[in-house]
């Protein structure tokens, strides 16, 4: 018994001890908690703000400590916080960060607008892990909103491949399928979101309309009507909606029942109005369908300059080809060599020792003015060629091509520099063709047309010649000359500007920008102030070449700028008047301003001081500038006299 008792005293101690220690362990854990570890449990629950305030408190604590400001960053992310987000970011080192961390920072940065910071944080992120969804996710949402629609469908596809995430990845390859002219394939997408996904979460932040409308307009592209009747149909029961009915008369349209679709019109009677510029669901016909109704406008057309800005390697019989290589213009040591190989275009350049290689594809520009050449090199990648061809007022040769470096960083570039795979190759096509998918696929009656042809501008003619057969009150096409200046001015924008003017860093006077019609035109006070009438097609004719007859061209100025005063409309104050002016009175001012007569010469010389043609050693030729002022050279030339509004 008394042997026992020290057992007893020693499992009682060990019992205290234990209890104790507990009860210690859980006031020190109360009193002195685990902030990294309870914050990383929020963030695995989802609390991000909770996460964010325990990462915190550490960091007061412990400003180095890494664990706690990894998650504050994440915390910061996950909680759109981008600025914070990145700023923490940039305390971590490379190595810290996987891939969810780098798609947070790639999402961050695409939300403040800097894209190409976006962009490499998406880099990184596939290098750490190159299916991490919440990266491909945000990955293929940035190349949709950056013109990369290829990309935007590869990446997309990955997507689809992981457990949980293909629904999402179906609604981005349809919207990328939809951008690049596939309807077939932005169908066969869109099927399979709504199959997995029919109530439509995965469309998030997207309306679902908009998504089921997206998949009936590519039904209806892809001549399948009855299957978006019965799209639209279900959306129509959920109320009215204009865009729903005008898409709803375009499958009666496809099916012939134009009493339907004259009673679905009824119920959108200024959709087309309100969309002027929006292609009509339709096939193509391409131009010579448009030409047997349409002959004098097509004739118009094909002898233009739209009709030349595009060429396949085997149409370039009538290029003019050195016989003998010649030297790079900005390194004497690299030559160039043309030569042709059956109907394909082969060009060489050879830097010292090492001869690249490329196989010319398809030419863009005017044989009789300028001419860039697009291919393939021998490692297959796609590349705009370091040479294109000139003919000029000043000469005739070959020059480095328009926007690329006199020395490249890159031996190989002296080739060509590479293009962005699917996409550089799209956006060139885009601009020179009627519609680029048919030239990269073959396939089509639209892919026969010289270059630009109709269905650029007016979209797909399918439903007009099937409306204006049945005598329908719609003609079912884009008719641009009924849209207002703005909207034609927008369709011009398309081809006649730069899509990323922010990449330009030059002032508005400098020579770069006189390529960009479009643009620069809105520049202008004559736009700017106006009376809302200014366009494009207030000068030019968009069937034939720009005429660059000066009277006729100095005519349109005069028919604002004419030396009658302009009428004051009756009933309004006079400008002695102390009432504050009407909106109206406020408009007529401002276009009584744009109306200033010139304090120069009223009559004329408008063009060679407002609107000169100017050199551009770079592309060799005269290009007018329409950015249309005042400028300082005419400024210094004024006589002295009373002051004049500009």
């Amino acid at each position: 018994m008394k042997r026992q008792r020290p057992i007893a005293v020693l499992v009682a101690a060990t019992v205290v001890l234990l209890v104790g220690g507990a009860a210690i362990l859980r006031a020190k854990t109360r009193w002195f908690p685990d902030l990294v570890a309870d914050a990383s449990a929020a963030y695995s629950r989802g609390q991000w703000d909770r996460t964010a305030s325990l990462a915190h408190r550490r960091l007061k604590e412990a400003p180095q400590d890494v664990q706690a400001l990894h998650l504050a960053a994440r915390a910061a992310a996950r909680q759109d916080q981008d600025q914070k987000a990145v700023a923490l970011y940039q305390r971590l080192a490379a190595e810290v960060k996987d891939a969810e961390d780098f798609s947070l920072l790639g999402r961050a940065w695409m939300r403040l607008g800097q894209v190409d910071s976006a962009f490499r944080a998406y880099e990184q992120a596939q290098q750490r892990d190159p299916d991490h969804p919440e990266a491909l996710a945000t990955l293929a949402v940035l190349y949709l909103l950056n013109d990369r629609y290829h990309a935007a469908a590869e990446v997309a596809q990955r997507l689809a491949r992981q457990p949980g995430w293909e629904a999402r990845a179906q609604v981005m390859l349809g919207t990328a399928r939809s951008e690049v002219h596939d309807p077939a394939g932005a169908v066969q997408a869109l099927r399979r979101w709504w199959q997995l996904d029919p109530q439509g979460a995965a469309a998030a932040p997207y309306p679902v309309a908009s998504l089921r409308k997206l998949l009936a307009r590519s039904l209806l592209s892809s001549g399948q009507p009855a299957e978006a009747r019965t799209i639209l149909h279900a959306l129509l029961g959920s109320g009215p909606d204009p865009e729903a009915s005008w898409l709803l008369s375009r499958s009666f349209i496809q099916e012939g029942d134009f009493h339907q679709a004259a009673a679905a019109l009824s119920d959108a009677p200024s959709y087309r109005a309100e969309h002027p510029l929006e292609p009509e669901p339709a096939p193509y016909l391409g131009q010579t369908r448009c030409a047997a109704c349409h002959r004098r406008q097509s004739d118009t057309v094909l002898a233009s300059h739209h009709a030349t800005t595009f060429a396949r390697a085997r149409e370039l019989n009538r290029l003019a080809i050195p016989k003998d290589p010649f030297p790079d213009p900005s390194n004497p040591q690299v030559t160039h060599q043309v030569r042709r190989q059956g109907d394909s275009l082969v060009v060489e350049t050879r830097t010292g020792r090492q001869v690249w290689r490329a196989v010319v594809a398809y030419a863009f520009g005017s044989p009789d003015h300028y001419t860039s050449f697009v291919g393939r090199d021998d490692r297959g990648r796609p590349i705009l060629g370091r040479m294109s061809y000139f003919r000029s007022p000043r000469g005739t040769g070959w020059d480095i091509s328009t926007g690329l470096p006199p020395q490249p960083a890159d031996a190989a570039e002296y080739l060509g520099e590479p293009m962005v795979e699917g996409d550089g190759m799209r956006r060139c096509l885009s601009c020179h063709t009627t519609n680029f998918s048919a030239i990269l696929h073959g396939a089509g009656p639209e892919a026969a047309d010289h270059s630009i042809g109709c269905e650029r501008c007016h979209g797909p003619g399918g439903h007009h010649v099937r409306a204006v057969a049945a005598g329908f009150s719609d003609p079912a096409i884009v008719s641009p000359g009924a849209a207002s200046p703005a909207a034609i001015n927008e369709l011009c924008a398309q081809c006649h500007r730069n899509p990323r003017t922010e990449i330009i860093d030059q002032p508005r006077t400098h020579p770069i920008w006189l390529r960009y019609q479009s643009l620069t035109l809105t520049w202008s006070r004559c736009y700017t102030e106006g009376d809302g009438t200014l366009s494009c097609s207030t000068c030019h004719d968009p069937h034939r070449d720009a005429d660059t007859a000066t009277a006729r061209n100095e005519a349109k100025c005069l028919s604002c700028h004419a030396p009658e005063p302009a009428a004051r409309p009756s009933g309004s104050p006079s400008p002695a008047a102390p009432a504050r002016p009407s909106s109206a009175t406020t408009e007529r001012r401002a276009a009584e301003r744009a109306r200033a007569i010139c304090p120069v010469n009223p009559a004329q010389g408008c063009l060679e001081c407002h609107m000169p043609r100017i050199w551009v050693e770079s592309t060799h030729s005269f290009k007018t500038d329409h950015f249309i002022r005042v400028r300082d050279e005419a400024r210094a030339a004024r006589p002295a006299g009373p002051a004049t509004t500009e």
